[in-house]
């Protein structure tokens, strides 16, 4: 050993992949007891309607995990590299930019 005491190499990075696990080993508990097993039947029924095989089902949620810890992990890095102010104002655009493309991509019509 280094001589390193445990967790002295915590980065902020680290930090948050932590915090994202154990609050997620946390939340399990109260999801299944908040939404009992309404959670596996609906998985269930989307399933039984045969466009997604179980496997492929859990593939798409787990990715869409991922993809929003990638998001906020970005997101985290950003702002330690910015000015909060310039973070707040880059993320208002890119919501702007968001619904924008949102609306040419689905053809939504918007009104006033």
């Amino acid at each position: 050993m280094s001589g390193k005491k445990m967790g002295e190499n915590l980065g902020a990075q680290n930090l948050y992949a932590v915090l994202t696990a154990m609050s997620t080993l946390i939340l399990i508990p109260a999801m299944l007891a908040m939404e009992g097993t309404s959670f596996f039947s609906a998985f269930s029924q989307v399933v039984a309607k045969g466009e997604y095989t179980r496997k492929s089902l859990a593939m798409l949620i787990g990715l869409s995990g991922a993809s929003y810890y990638a998001y906020n992990e970005v997101a985290f890095l950003a702002l330690g590299k910015v000015n909060p102010v310039t973070h707040a104002v880059g993320n208002t655009i890119k919501r702007v930019v968001i619904i924008v493309a949102s609306v040419i991509a689905f053809k939504t019509p918007m009104s006033t």
